[in-house]
């Protein structure tokens, strides 16, 4: 890497006064930087900063993994760190801090954790994301336990964009019109964007930026709509959904569940991107097509949980899918045997097979008997089966226990 002046790490990690970068080692061998940062030598404008005078040599130094620059791996260092009373808490003031700073109990900073949190929320899992931002699965497991641990307005505090995100910025210039009902946030965004226009006013961006985002993090309770605004998803229901799926246990399907037949016919799709489920799926949906009896049909199915059970852990994403399909409302549309299955020709001809307490069934039943009865043809009795099979497909709703039948009949033959 070509040496570059200590303002050039600071302009790009976002490093502002009072705050300053003091040392830079950077580690050809193994691609990592280290920057460590400390105060300057003035009254700081950040409320958390140790007041005491005690000497920086004898305060504990605190390293931090932020996000990789280039291939670089990059790690902050301070000696400045906000002392929290508790390990599991996250307190406003912690939230505050500078984004390239960590909590005095944590191993990463403020903006990493972000990212993470952020990323989790948009439905990344923890490969992905550990990909996405080049940093070990396991230090993304590690942030995304620590969020778990955390309060439910501190969790969701947590995907606040950091102080240095340009969203801020687009809002206080009116770049980005930030939807609100909630009046105190009216009226302190037009204080803001005053302060921020009026050249004769002292009070810089970065100030106002500080404190729209403090106004955010002590008001996460009723910013639901805010929040979706400036974290860029769609609704707030996402980070209930995604909370419960770290906190509710997955369970796996009885093999009496409808969920494995739907799974081998193709009638649901999980859009999986796991390699090996794909093919075993594949071939097993190849043996269930060619099984001639229902004691293989049934291993098959067992083969399929089976292979759940065993790789739970890589299936994740899956089983995720698969135990909010258990908890939807039922699909009332099935997909019907093809025109030329014998189920529709027995229920044509076989007055006792289907019995329905449908009345307009009923009757198109008896007409097209009737028809086929007085005359004879194949033409006219594929045109009965095909206005069957089209009255069923149209009527689902009101056909719930007929078509049942028809399903079971149709696969067991």
């Amino acid at each position: 890497m070509v040496k570059q002046p200590k303002s050039y790490f600071e302009a790009l990690l976002g490093i502002n006064a009072p705050w300053t970068a003091h040392d830079i080692i950077i580690d050809e061998a193994q691609k990592i930087i280290e920057i460590e940062v400390t105060t300057e030598n003035e009254k700081s404008m950040f409320s958390f900063l140790s007041k005491g005078h005690e000497s920086e040599a004898n305060l504990p130094k605190r390293r931090w993994s932020h996000t990789n620059l280039g291939q670089y791996t990059c790690y902050i260092s301070s000696v400045h760190t906000h002392k929290a009373d508790n390990e599991l808490s996250l307190t406003q003031s912690t939230l505050l801090q500078p984004q390239f700073l960590g909590d005095v109990h944590s191993t990463y900073t403020h903006l990493l954790r972000q990212q993470v949190a952020l990323a989790k929320l948009r439905g990344l899992d923890a490969i992905a994301i550990a990909s996405l931002f080049k940093i070990e699965p396991s230090l993304v497991d590690k942030i995304q336990a620590d969020i778990a641990k955390l309060p439910e307005n501190a969790q969701v505090a947590c995907c606040l964009p950091t102080e240095t995100d340009t969203i801020w910025e687009k809002i206080l210039t009116d770049k980005i019109l930030l939807k609100t009902q909630v009046v105190p946030l009216k009226l302190l965004l037009s204080k803001l964007k005053l302060s921020v226009n009026d050249e004769k006013n002292a009070v810089r961006l970065k100030d106002a930026i500080l404190a729209l985002r403090k106004f955010f993090i002590a008001q996460a309770k009723i910013l639901d709509a805010e929040y979706c605004q400036v974290c860029g998803i769609t609704n707030r229901k996402q980070i209930t959904e995604e909370r419960q799926a770290t906190t509710t246990k997955l369970m796996l399907p009885s093999l009496k569940n409808s969920i494995w037949l739907k799974m081998i016919t193709g009638k649901i799709n999980l859009h999986s991107a796991n390699v090996s489920f794909n093919l075993f799926l594949t071939r097993l949906r190849h043996a269930f097509q060619n099984s001639k009896d229902n004691n293989s049909r049934l291993n098959t199915l067992n083969s399929l949980r089976d292979f759940f059970r065993k790789n739970a852990r890589q299936l994740k994403p899956e089983l995720i899918q698969i135990n909010k399909l258990m908890n939807a409302p039922e699909d009332t549309q099935y997909s019907l045997p093809d025109e030329q299955h014998r189920i529709w020709r027995r229920i044509l001809r076989e007055d006792g097979f289907m019995p329905s307490a449908h009345v307009a069934y009923k009757l198109l039943l008896a007409n097209l008997r009737s028809q086929v009865l007085m005359n004879p043809d194949p033409v006219i009795e594929l045109n009965a089966v095909r206005r069957i099979r089209d009255f069923m497909s149209h009527n689902q709703k009101n056909l719930q226990q007929e078509l049942r039948l028809v399903l079971k009949t149709a696969y067991a033959s």
